[in-house]
């Protein structure tokens, strides 16, 4: 807590020795939840080395923390979850953009938010399905972050996770509680991550469906990888 709490005052701050003082903080975070949680992750390609919209395909609540890149991030979330012991509250101690996505002022909010944090030099981590979901196939990706890049030309990396025990996705109205202390209480957490290629579109739908074709199709083959070792 005491890492998020010096994260937080930093972030925000514009100044460049600044951001990467706030991202050395934040990786030293991930990594003690890593080590504490059991996070096991396997690499697939590398990631941009320079600020991009981060596209993920959306399992669980562990996600957001096993997408560490080379570049200060903050993370675009339901504004449901802001309110979650622990994981809610350290999200917003690290500057989470977040979204009411049944409010047309919060998305648009959540859009101009997004624009400033992209001009100031952060990448965005974003989950275009909206909520989680087992697989191994994906929801459909909400539309309007990728209009905001597709007319600021930001660029976007799609990213494909999948969990060893797909269990671990939290779904059907289960109790957050109970399905958090199943999972964390287990040894190792195992998870593969893949990153896609840098993609820009001045095209917003065929920006959409590129990444999520991209996605769909790295996280059909994780699946295949995991059943294969099993």
């Amino acid at each position: 807590m005491f890492l998020l709490l010096i994260f937080a005052f930093i972030i925000g701050k514009k100044d460049k020795a600044q951001r990467k003082s706030a991202h050395w903080f934040f990786n030293l975070y991930l990594k003690g939840v890593h080590v504490l949680a059991g996070i096991r992750i396997t690499w697939h390609g590398k990631g941009p080395k320079d600020p991009h919209v981060i596209m993920g395909n959306h399992r669980s609540y562990v996600d957001a923390v096993v997408i560490p890149v080379s570049f200060p991030i903050v993370f675009v979330a339901r504004h449901e979850t802001k309110s979650w012991p622990i994981i809610g509250w350290g999200a917003s101690l690290l500057g989470t953009i977040w979204v009411k996505r049944d409010k047309k002022e919060s998305r648009r909010a959540t859009r101009e938010a997004v624009k400033d944090r992209l001009s100031n030099g952060y990448g965005v981590a974003i989950f275009p399905e909206g909520t989680t979901h087992k697989g191994p196939d994906l929801l459909p990706y909400h539309k309007g972050i990728f209009y905001t890049c597709a007319e600021n030309g930001f660029p976007i990396v799609p990213t494909a996770i999948e969990y060893e025990n797909s269990d671990i996705a939290w779904v059907d109205k289960e109790m957050f509680i109970p399905h958090a202390l199943t999972h964390f209480g287990a040894r190792k957490i195992n998870v593969h991550v893949s990153f896609g290629p840098s993609m820009s579109n001045d095209d917003a739908e065929q920006l959409r469906e590129d990444a999520r074709n991209w996605t769909q199709t790295e996280c059909l083959r994780l699946r295949a990888i995991i059943d294969g070792n099993k």
